[in-house]
């Protein structure tokens, strides 16, 4: 499991925050760029885990932002595999890499209050691998729900095909998706491609950075 030292916390959020400038502009970079200052959510994001518990996925401080730029990377690569193969892309790269940036966005919690904090109970964390615990002074929100209410609270605005990469990212992992997914109506079908490459690019992600646990020392 990774352990970073406070300048490698500090250099990984500089990168993320130059890859937003990158990638965005106008407007929408600078609402984008006051939500991440340190003023806002920039502390939480600094320090945000990925997941609570090591057996899932980038259980330490810092483990957020690794997971967010591996999907940000990894959904162009298959966005271009699929392309090659004859799928059809129906969105702009900028829709793609919004969502991959923010498809976790509320699991940071808000301003000031994180949702992961770390795990009081030993025996869980010996146990169970849950090295972290929901912050009870948060509501309960589902982070999809948190992610549209945080984007929202900023005014930053998203295209219909961005929210759907949003919401589908987890794909049948999430049960309240299956009413998207497990559709025979033709009628219902999901008009964009753009949340099958998010949710590839997920999952792959999840599963390598799960590897690093196997390898990892104990």
């Amino acid at each position: 499991m990774k352990q970073y030292t406070d300048a490698e916390l500090q250099s990984n959020y500089d990168t993320f925050m130059t890859a937003l400038g990158r990638v965005f502009n106008g407007e929408r970079l600078e609402k984008l760029n006051l939500m991440y200052s340190e003023e806002e959510l920039g502390g939480n994001l600094i320090l945000s885990p990925a997941s609570g518990n090591i057996n899932y996925h980038n259980a330490y401080p810092g483990g957020y932002i690794d997971h967010v730029m591996n999907v940000v990377r990894n959904s162009m690569k298959i966005k271009a595999l699929y392309q090659e193969q004859g799928g059809f892309i129906d969105f702009t790269d900028e829709e793609l890499l919004f969502s991959a940036f923010h498809h976790d966005l509320g699991k940071l919690g808000t301003k000031g209050i994180m949702e992961y904090v770390p795990q009081t109970n030993d025996w869980y964390i010996k146990n169970r691998g849950a090295n972290y615990e929901r912050n009870k002074k948060l509501s309960w929100l589902d982070h999809n729900d948190r992610t549209t209410f945080l984007l929202n609270q900023y005014g930053i605005k998203y295209t219909e095909n961005e929210f759907m990469g949003m919401k589908l990212t987890d794909g049948m992992y999430e049960k309240t998706n299956e009413k998207y997914y497990m559709v025979y109506d033709t009628d219902k079908y999901l008009r964009s491609n753009i949340q099958y490459i998010l949710h590839w690019a997920d999952h792959m992600s999840t599963c390598i950075e799960r590897d690093f646990i196997k390898q990892a020392p104990f």
